[in-house]
């Protein structure tokens, strides 16, 4: 994601992106990052966003939430504002509830609808494998909230889960056991989730009973399934070909970074020649 500020006589924000689906209007959370930020700041300035999607759209993964949080940054930073990153992240609950969570540490227990943000030790250590996978078919997160019934809601008590989690992880670090277990992964948008788009149970349900992970649960709205403890894949798995759709897998680990340096390295701020005003690029 590139940003960079517009000369004074701009009108508007110019958004380009590399993904055809994703808008590039103010149905983008970019565009109301930025007029947020123009809000809370009394700031004219317009910008030049580029985006460069590589967490897909509609997986559940935050990946529009994520480029939200950056634009807010980055807007702070170019228009040389003096804000902290606690007040981005108060402003960001205007415009969405995950947004948040991208000023946290990278572990964080999130409350109320998302956006109160605590941020919590390393879960899992920075060599733990993990596989995301998902169609290549978008889910709608809208259609996944229409349809959920909190009165089938998980009844369990989230700080004891948390805690659970953190005691289980503590007693299997050692490497003998896998770790966390599937009954403390719980997601309440899973059965609205597989209401709308049924494969996804049928993937869960083949991918716990494969044995290679030691839990298996989806991410946020869908359509992603998280698969934690191994990078083990299975060639051709029966809910792939059953959906008769392309499933994206990818191979990654947890990350987790110190406050205030998500965006900052290898982030710098220099000044363009040639424009009508001075004009600082991230890149």
């Amino acid at each position: 994601m590139n940003v960079s500020m517009l000369p004074s006589t701009a009108t508007e924000d110019h958004i380009t992106c590399d993904d055809p689906t994703v808008p590039c209007d103010e149905r983008n959370l970019v565009a109301k990052a930025a007029d947020l930020f123009r809000k809370k700041t009394g700031s004219t300035q317009m910008f030049s966003i580029d985006l460069q999607k590589e967490v897909p759209a509609g997986a559940g993964l935050g990946g529009g939430s994520g480029n939200a949080a950056t634009m807010l940054w980055a807007a702070n930073e170019l228009c040389q504002s003096d804000y902290s990153e606690g007040d981005l992240l108060e402003w960001s609950g205007d415009i969405g509830s995950d947004i948040s969570f991208f000023f946290s540490s990278g572990t964080a227990y999130c409350t109320g609808r998302g956006e109160i943000v605590e941020d919590m030790p390393p879960a899992l250590p920075e060599t733990y494998p993990i596989v995301l996978i998902k169609p290549s078919t978008p889910l709608s997160t809208a259609a996944v909230y229409k349809a959920l019934d909190v009165k089938k809601c998980s009844q369990e008590d989230p700080d004891e889960l948390k805690a659970m989690f953190y005691q289980d992880i503590l007693k299997n670090s050692s490497g003998k056991k896998s770790f966390p277990s599937q009954e403390l992964c719980i997601n309440d948008l899973e059965l609205p989730a597989f209401q709308e788009m049924p494969i996804l149970a049928k993937a869960k349900e083949e991918l716990i009973a494969g044995g290679k992970y030691s839990s298996v649960f989806m991410s946020g709205s869908g359509s992603t399934m998280v698969c934690l403890g191994s990078h083990m894949l299975d060639d051709n798995p029966q809910f792939e070909i059953e959906s008769m759709d392309d499933w994206l897998a990818v191979m990654t680990q947890p990350v987790n970074r110190d406050k205030g340096t998500w965006y900052e390295k290898p982030v710098e701020l220099y000044v363009t020649e040639g424009t009508e005003d001075d004009d600082y690029v991230r890149k």
